[in-house]
């Protein structure tokens, strides 16, 4: 039997974060919540295994980018979603982030979240 995997779920917009952390509870997802900068960088500098980062590119704190770039620095293996309704090119990106853009179906970021952190 495999773990699920772990995923820090960063969205400022409480039902869009609401509808995916249910989604992917239900899809054998454990997952983390903050819906701003500060409480994700409490996530990203703690001992809790994280497998994926979903990210908002706009939070009342800072800027998504900033801080997919500041987690890099902390968890260099860290594969990130990052979601935007208003698009965004990752000119020199991991080879492990990937840009959703919303409205995107749910489904959608499950199989994300399987290409990224693929179970045993």
């Amino acid at each position: 039997m495999s773990t699920p995997p772990t995923v820090l779920v960063v969205e400022d917009d409480f039902l869009i974060r609401t509808c995916l952390i249910e989604f992917l509870e239900d899809s054998d997802v454990s997952v983390l919540e903050a819906e701003n900068c500060a409480t994700a960088r409490g996530f990203l500098h703690s001992d809790r295994a994280l497998d994926l980062l979903i990210m908002d590119i706009s939070l009342p704190d800072g800027s998504g980018a900033e801080l997919g770039q500041e987690s890099r620095q902390i968890r260099p293996d860290l594969p990130i979603i990052y979601t935007t309704g208003h698009g965004m090119n990752l000119d020199g990106a991991s080879p492990i982030d990937r840009v959703m853009t919303k409205p995107y179906q749910l489904d959608a970021i499950l199989n994300v979240v399987h290409e990224l952190v693929p179970t045993s």
